[in-house]
């Protein structure tokens, strides 16, 4: 066939430009697309970038081949796509030597045959061979994933800038199962941020299940991310925080175990969040088991801690919190509850050991502490130094004191509260404001009942059993309706202001009601019953019933008096037994003896009937 003429060609020309330069915007563009990625990952040495159709392999930031690819695929079979030194495969290890991103769509399966995954990094954050989500899905599954040196393939150590890390960015899914996630993410150095090892960015999800993060620089930290699952999770020996929740929404937690890590185990902070704190248990950790911080509305409920460092919780610049069922066994500190934190209640917390149950610091306001336990504290089970304090069916057991009320506090109210033994039972210092004690139950400590210092001290109803002193009163009190009994002392006043008892019971020992020198009391319609009933000047209305202790307390102090006798008088008689067995063995004389007749003589002169008034002759 002819061929086209010259002037039908010509206008092929431009065509053919045309194609040629959109081609090239077209590159250009991949190019600078390509680029931008590349930079806003870090700028990785090595990069592989998946796509529903096709992958891109960078380095440093260039473009070096683009090739189709199916969009899903697992890491044994990866290898098909990336040169040798950038992934290789031996038996079930894989050593992957750049950094992943994944786009929309595109997914990433460990597999079933490569059970280790190796990150390799090295000294700088380019090293790096990080995995990133971007908006596709990652799926590990029964593996382990961890960083290594580019040569010994050993962990990178902690300080390593570049530590890879595994990153589930706005759009992505991590779904980790059976996997273990160690030796990731770095710590802050200089002006640069740290990176946890696990991290969920804002409007990212997915699950960990029966996944355990260990030795990373924060196990797994959750900032801004929706619907986030964690089942059977346990973060270990990370350098700073075990578990960190920064407002993530929606997230579900059961079984969350933080053990040794560096920070606390468990750290919720950022913007508030609904999502309930749940189902943690922590040991070990290096600052607390778990801190809550600036948060509105936390609900924490099923918390268990033990022997961290720092104490079990803490709860700073919180409003109207609760915490319910928290468990603190072996802490210094059980609950923290400090800086600004206002409308708190706390609801069934069990406290064993440690220094202090729960401390309540002076700029806490609102606070409600409702059915809990506190056991075995050697310094105080609950110290209030806050505002606004009520403190309702609280029991303290074999604490040196149950309950002090520090320098600061005000407007405190102790009501129905169980003190069982320890040194004693309530105590508020001086400095201290509306302290109100109702009801309460001190058994059996070694000394003061209730020993207050603040004024106008009420204390309402009440028993107090056993003890050195049931109530000492070193401020203006009023006492009312209170039975004291088992004491040595029942009251004793040594308050400048006015002590008033009415309608109190005492069964004492020693002393019923002692008014110390320069002491104001004032006794009405009370029954008091001691060996001294009132030592000072006491002041009496209405009908007061003034006696002797009760039988069974005279009985008390006649039983060891009466073993003391027998025990005195046994002494005795051991004693003289021996002196009439000493006085009648036979003892040597001297060589020269006078006769008989004259040695009784001489002894009948010597005795007592030869004196004044006797009359011996020698007939006699």
């Amino acid at each position: 066939l002819p061929g086209p003429s010259p002037t039908e060609a010509a206008p092929a020309q431009p065509n053919t430009r045309t194609d040629a330069a959109r081609r090239a915007a077209e590159l250009a563009a991949d190019a600078a697309s390509v680029r931008a990625s590349w930079e806003s990952h870090g700028q990785p040495r090595r990069m592989v970038i998946l796509r529903p159709d096709n992958i891109d392999l960078v380095a440093d930031g260039q473009l070096m081949r683009r090739q189709p690819f199916p969009g899903h695929a697992v890491i044994s079979t990866l290898d098909r796509y990336l040169p040798s030194s950038w992934l290789t495969v031996a038996g079930n290890t894989a050593a992957l030597s750049a950094a992943v991103v994944l786009t929309p769509g595109a997914v990433l399966d460990s597999g079933g045959d490569v059970r280790t995954l190796k990150l390799v990094g090295g000294a700088t954050p380019g090293d790096a061979a990080s995995l990133y989500t971007g908006g596709g899905r990652l799926i590990l599954r029964g593996v382990s994933v961890t960083s290594a040196e580019p040569g010994s393939q050993q962990p990178l150590p902690p300080t390593a800038a570049g530590r890879p890390a595994i990153v589930v960015s706005a759009g992505g899914r991590l779904e980790a199962t059976d996997t273990t996630i160690s030796d990731l993410g770095t710590q802050p150095m200089g002006t640069a941020q740290g990176r946890a090892g696990v991290l969920f960015n804002p409007d990212s999800s997915g699950s960990l299940i029966r996944t355990t993060l260990a030795r990373n620089s924060t196990g797994v930290e959750l900032s801004g991310s929706v619907g986030v699952q964690l089942q059977d999770v346990t973060a270990s020996d990370s350098m700073t925080d075990g578990v960190v929740l920064r407002g993530d929404r929606g997230t579900t937690m059961s079984g969350i175990r933080a053990t040794g890590n560096g920070g606390s185990g468990v750290l919720v902070t950022g913007v508030s969040s609904s999502r309930p704190v749940t189902g943690v248990s922590t040991t070990g950790n290096g600052d607390y088991g778990v801190a809550v911080v600036g948060q509105q509305g936390a609900r924490i409920t099923g918390v268990t801690t033990a022997s961290d460092k720092g104490g079990g919780m803490h709860l700073s610049r919180s409003t109207n919190s609760v915490i319910t069922d928290f468990t603190a066994t072996d802490q210094p500190i059980g609950l923290f509850i400090h800086v600004d934190s206002n409308g708190t209640v706390v609801d069934r917390m069990r406290s064993t050991g440690g220094l202090r149950g729960m401390v309540i610091e002076k700029t806490t306001h609102g606070l409600d502490v409702r059915e809990s336990t506190f056991t075995g504290a050697e310094v105080a089970g609950i110290a209030v130094g806050g505002h606004q304090v009520q403190l309702d069916a609280v029991q303290v057991d074999d604490s040196r004191t149950g309950v002090r009320v520090e320098r600061g506090a005000s407007d405190v109210a102790i009501t129905g509260v169980l003190v069982n033994h320890g040194h004693d039972g309530i105590v508020t210092a001086e400095g201290t404001s509306g302290v109100v004690v109702t009801d309460m139950t001190v058994n059996h400590v070694a000394s003061d009942g209730v020993r207050t210092f603040t004024p106008d001290t009420r204390i309402v109803g009440g028993r107090i059993v056993g003890g050195s002193t049931g109530i000492d009163a070193a401020a203006a009190t009023s006492i009312s309706g209170t039975s004291i009994g088992s004491v040595r002392q029942g009251i004793y006043s040594r308050s400048t202001g006015s002590v008033r008892a009415d309608r109190v019971s005492v069964d004492a020992i020693d002393t019923g009601v002692y008014a110390a020198a320069g002491s104001s009391v004032q006794l009405s319609n009370s029954r008091v019953h001691a060996l001294e009933a009132i030592r000072g000047v006491v002041g009496q209305q209405g009908i007061n019933d003034l006696s002797l202790p009760p039988l069974n307390l005279l009985g008390a102090i006649g039983v060891p008096v009466i073993l003391l006798a027998i025990l005195l008088e046994m002494v005795h008689a051991v004693r003289q037994r021996r002196v009439t067995a000493a006085r009648l063995r036979p003892r040597p004389g001297p060589k020269h003896r006078l006769p008989p007749p004259q040695r009784a003589g001489r002894q009948l002169a010597g005795s007592s009937l030869s004196g004044p008034g006797s009359h011996q002759g020698p007939d006699q």
